[in-house]
């Protein structure tokens, strides 16, 4: 229960950045920002991510597709779970409390949430066979310590929240000899 738990806050935290493509890309203010950021956050995260990893059109091109595909399935699963709250509301308020409306609307998200880490492995293989051994690398780091891996743990080269993790964690990059003030 704690694993679907955590599973559905990140697909929410996940949700949310892609929701943020709204105000950029073709959508919104006349596509990024007015021009100033060139195509919104999941455009810039993704330039970013092709930038550090060096990646040819054609494994921009697979990581897109697959981002976008995980997008939808996310904004999907999202949709289910907003749409049961009026079921649920009906069980709290009743005479009684429905257990089984409860039950009946944690049974979809679970089949929907399966279908979302389906989708989620199946891309997930569809990148890693796009990319060689080092940059699988690198996307195992970014995974393993989050995005501030790339960014030297944080503004400041190591400041912060989490400026002692990751392997970019002195200010020279791995192996660097910078100290983490």
């Amino acid at each position: 229960m704690f694993g679907f738990v955590i599973g559905t806050l990140s697909l929410i935290g996940l949700i949310k950045l892609s929701r943020w493509q709204r105000w950029g890309g073709g959508y919104g203010y006349g596509g990024g920002y007015g021009g100033r950021m060139g195509g919104g956050p999941r455009q810039w995260m993704l330039r970013r991510l092709f930038q550090r990893l060096d990646t040819t059109p054609g494994q921009e091109k697979v990581i897109a597709e697959a981002f976008d595909t995980l997008r939808e399935k996310a904004q999907a699963f999202r949709e289910g779970v907003f749409a049961s709250r009026a079921d649920v509301a009906k069980a709290v308020t009743g005479e009684h409390f429905d257990t089984e409306t409860v039950r009946d609307a944690f049974a979809k998200h679970e089949v929907q949430f399966d279908g979302l880490k389906n989708a989620l492995i199946e891309q997930m293989q569809k990148v890693h066979e796009a990319l060689n051994p080092e940059q699988r690398k690198q996307i195992g780091q970014l995974l393993e310590y989050g995005p501030r891996a790339f960014a030297g743990g944080g503004h400041g080269c190591g400041r912060g929240r989490f400026g002692g993790h990751g392997p970019w964690r002195h200010a020279g990059g791995p192996g660097g000899d910078a100290m983490n003030i």
